[in-house]
């Protein structure tokens, strides 16, 4: 299952690429930008700078799930269905289900139209989430497929799943960028819900295994841009052979209002870090013989 299947994205690899994003995610990291992504299951999402209180959606639900609320509307989710009923109602596109709307079939044709382009660029289609490989049958059946087509591939995992399992997906997958958020065990686990040693591990496996592999870095001040979490990456990193380059990547806010739509608390202290503070742990990776590199421009990434 996916929420959201992005065209023309520019940022997942290289070239011109298809983004799949696939629901559900095993971290709960507190900067993520894509929350609607950590349920296994459909999701009801609500877009509060769309809804006008019309109150549409609360006179459509047939389960009594919506409540009038000082701005836009409160979802019990208990009580609701997910029956769609509030979305078809809502005359401003405010309210949308993430999930379960396209067939495999549907993605594969959504892939293919864009094929020129990804031949074009040297892109291709980009594994997302969420996590991918949570749900392996599905990203197994959809690499082999694409391999089949002749669209090359990447994945992007925050490296949390049992590496045995999913060994033979690797072999059908072109690029691999894999998250490190923090190189303690005690600050992985107070900002993402669980410990790196799975992580860890599997970088080591995928390292071992001879392929070259992006490891990325959020940013965000005071959290993982810490002199202790940066010394601890570079140290790991050192010792990974086929590391390609590390990416850093500056916390920025844009998934803040998916919160609210989710009815979800936000931490509205988290900030990416000064210019100067990545310019510093650039400095410090190079040092160390470790090709790194900032995503975007460091002063459009951190205003």
């Amino acid at each position: 299952m996916f929420f959201n299947i992005q065209r023309w994205s520019l940022h997942d690899g290289q070239g011109i690429r298809t983004t799949l994003f696939f629901k559900g995610c095993p971290l709960r990291c507190r900067w993520c930008s894509n929350p609607e992504s950590w349920d296994f299951e459909k999701t009801l999402m609500v877009n509060q700078n769309l809804c006008t209180g019309c109150w549409a959606c609360l006179e459509a639900c047939p389960s009594k799930a919506i409540e009038k609320a000082a701005r836009g509307t409160l979802l019990n989710p208990d009580a609701c269905t997910l029956c769609g009923d509030c979305v078809q109602a809502c005359p401003y596109g405010a309210r949308e289900i993430l999930g379960g709307k396209e067939t495999l079939d549907d993605v594969i044709d959504t892939i293919e139209r864009d094929a020129v382009f990804y031949r074009a660029s040297g892109g291709g289609v980009t594994f997302s989430g969420g996590e991918a490989f949570s749900q392996p049958d599905l990203l197994r059946h959809l690499a082999d497929r694409l391999i089949a087509a002749g669209i090359p591939t990447a994945v992007e995992t925050c490296g949390y799943f049992d590496f045995g399992e999913v060994r033979d997906i690797f072999d059908l997958i072109g690029d691999i960028f894999i998250d490190l958020k923090h190189s303690d065990d005690f600050f992985h686990q107070a900002y993402t819900g669980v410990s790196n040693g799975k992580i860890l591990e599997n970088i080591r496996h995928i390292n071992a295994s001879g392929r070259k592999f992006t490891i990325r870095l959020p940013l965000v001040k005071g959290m993982t841009d810490t002199p202790g979490n940066i010394n601890g990456v570079a140290e790991i990193c050192k010792d990974l052979q086929h590391l390609a380059r590390i990416e850093l990547l500056p916390y920025h806010p844009l998934g803040e209002p998916k919160y609210a739509g989710l009815n979800l608390p936000y931490d509205h202290t988290m900030m990416p870090p000064e210019p100067e503070r990545i310019q510093s742990i650039l400095s410090l990776f190079h040092s160390k013989n470790l090709e790194a590199e900032c995503i975007g421009v460091i002063n459009e990434a951190t205003t």
